[in-house]
């Protein structure tokens, strides 16, 4: 993906992160983005038609992402975000599940 955005972008390309079926492509500037947009959109690449959208929306680039310890396997989102929003917007909220991280004592 990078090589093809190289080829008809040069010297532009940023950073390059993969999913599964899509990718967001991060370019210098809004017109390598428009050019991209303009030679890439319906493209094919590995048998597929590379679908040039659009502008990623950013997010707000005032934010502070904050370390929560300690929550509730009962805890959801939605509670911590009513909880936080006294304080002000909240832009995300996410609980990670999974194995609780003990360090043992020495």
């Amino acid at each position: 993906m990078r090589d093809l955005f190289k080829v008809a972008v040069p010297g532009v390309v940023v950073k390059v992160a993969l999913m599964k079926q899509f990718a967001f492509i991060q370019l210098c500037d809004e017109v390598a983005v428009e050019c991209a947009i303009q030679k890439l959109n319906g493209h094919l690449l590995h048998c597929h038609r590379v679908v040039v959208v659009e502008f990623s929306r950013p997010r707000p680039t005032h934010t502070v992402k904050t370390f929560v310890g300690n929550v509730s396997a009962t805890c959801t989102s939605g509670e911590l975000r009513v909880l936080f929003q006294e304080f002000g917007p909240v832009i995300e909220c996410h609980i990670v599940k999974g194995p609780r991280l003990v360090k043992p004592y020495k």
